[in-house]
């Protein structure tokens, strides 16, 4: 089928619709757009955490992945209700109940959106604990830690009966190689900890 076949068949299925009708499906193909788009747009490394720009998350702060009102969550929404609106209305039933299962059908996938995102927050908050884990630990070195808190060095920290490998920085005044076996004395960040020489 052409485009131009397409937009015919389109425009011919829109013009037959009832007023409800297009109320209904032209909030689903709208919210279907930006849905697409904020897909494109992932894909593409171009989006941000707008999912976790909310205006007020579950704990009362901003920010939260458990917010509801952001982009994603409010698509989501919209998305279901149109389109659960419009295919109400198709089945026969009356305004008001296609009114009720829109607004349940929304609900839903704005529910389903907002524990997703949640998921995703608490598990990054389990990486921020391990690495927590690791202070006080003993690992090796992996890659040459320059002197002095340079940037550059890796070690394998062994904690919990788990091994994992972190970027760090170590507080020696000379360069600690690949092999060497280190103390951690603290985190630094998400993916680095500040270590020490054990000779």
């Amino acid at each position: 089928m052409t485009t131009l076949a397409f937009i015919e068949l389109f425009n011919g299925w829109w013009t037959e619709l009832s007023l409800a009708k297009q109320f209904f499906y032209g909030i689903g193909l709208v919210a279907g757009l930006v849905s697409l788009l904020l897909m494109v747009l992932s894909l593409f490394g171009m989006d941000h955490d707008d999912a976790v720009d909310s205006l007020g998350g579950a704990d009362g702060h901003d920010g939260d992945a458990g917010g509801v009102f952001s982009v994603k969550t409010l698509t989501g929404f919209f998305l279901g209700f149109g389109w659960a609106g419009g295919f109400a209305l198709d089945s026969g039933q009356v305004l008001v109940v296609a009114l009720v299962c829109a607004m349940v059908a929304g609900t839903a996938i704005m529910a389903v959106i907002v524990f997703m995102f949640r998921a995703i927050l608490a598990m990054r908050s389990d990486g921020t604990a391990r690495i927590a884990d690791t202070v006080g630990a003993v690992g090796t070195v992996y890659v040459t830690l320059p002197a002095a808190k340079a940037s550059g060095g890796q070690v394998v920290v062994n904690f919990r009966g788990r091994q994992e490998t972190y970027l760090a920085l170590c507080n020696a005044d000379r360069p600690i190689p690949s092999g060497d076996k280190v103390k951690v004395l603290s985190v630094v960040d998400g993916r680095t900890v500040l270590v020490e020489p054990l000779a």
